[in-house]
């Protein structure tokens, strides 16, 4: 028997298409859902992973800030919010050879400490330390313009009188006729271009302890090469008394979320205090300058 035909205008669909349709339709609903949902999820679950990130991290700076409060280890760690940050401490420097970790800026001064500090209070301890007779200073090839070095001396002579001695080199030879400046030595140090040999004779320091001059530290100062900065070093000559004191420490402060795996580590060095480089150029005196 045949099936009557659809009223005029109206176009009748076989029930196995409109089926087709309608599971077409509802795949389609339920992926966009799903992709919603799971959208929702990935955010949630990124926002909650910065969230314990964050507070992961907060406690890493705390163990570090703790640490160059106390100059040393915080005992049993610090704890923030119910995470631990384990500190470690390394030296800065106590070898043969010492690169300042950083560049450093034209025109700005960084200090080589040829002395011990105590490794409690800080304090500057004025004992012959690094006592060879002379010290390699190293800085980086620059280019279009050299740069040259100014070095500075500081040292207490045997009657306890506080003294500064200077000198400054340039391997840029047309330019060392109008500064005066002294050439730079052959070869190189520390993995460096330019090096120049410090003979403590030659600007009348004489370093064999106990009798003589106490060289304290050394001020290195790049100049002219200016928005480049460099590399700076120094390489004693090892053996008896040819070994660079520390400078300073880095401390690594780790912490750890159990639940979640997340670790953060953060890292700073910190070396030992000196004066402003202002007061290079000023009066200075170990003792009362009223008398």
């Amino acid at each position: 028997m045949k099936k009557p035909a659809p009223p005029l205008g109206e176009t009748r669909l076989p029930s196995g298409q409109a089926l087709l349709i309608i599971v077409l339709v509802m795949s389609v609903a339920l992926t966009i859902g799903l992709a919603v949902i799971s959208r929702s999820i990935t955010d949630i679950r990124i926002s909650s992973q910065e969230e314990e990130s964050a507070r992961v991290f907060s406690a890493a700076e705390a163990g570090i800030e703790q640490a160059l409060k106390l100059g040393d280890v915080p005992p049993g760690g610090v704890v923030v919010g119910g995470i631990t940050a384990t500190v470690t401490k390394s030296d800065l420097g106590g070898e043969t050879e010492f690169v300042f970790p950083n560049q450093i800026e034209i025109g700005d001064t960084q200090t080589v400490w040829l002395v011990r500090h105590d490794d409690v209070t800080g304090e500057m301890l004025q004992t012959p330390f690094y006592t060879a007779a002379s010290l390699n200073v190293c800085w980086e090839i620059t280019t279009p313009t050299e740069t040259a070095l100014e070095v500075s001396i500081f040292y207490k002579d045997v009657s306890g009188n506080y003294k500064i001695a200077r000198g400054a080199y340039d391997a840029y030879a047309v330019r060392r006729g109008s500064n005066s400046f002294a050439d730079v030595d052959a070869g190189t140090c520390a993995d460096l271009g330019r090096k120049k040999t410090l003979v403590w004779a030659d600007f009348n320091i004489y370093p064999n302890p106990p009798t003589s001059d106490i060289i304290l530290f050394l001020r290195l100062k790049p100049l002219y090469n200016i928005n480049n900065p460099i590399k700076i070093g120094v390489v004693g000559l090892g053996g008896s008394g040819g070994t660079l004191p520390s400078q300073g420490a880095c401390f690594e402060s780790t912490a750890t979320l159990t639940t979640s795996g997340i670790t953060r580590r953060v890292r700073q060095c910190q070396f030992h205090k000196s004066p402003p480089a202002v007061f290079d150029y000023v009066l200075f005196s170990g003792g009362d300058l009223s008398k």
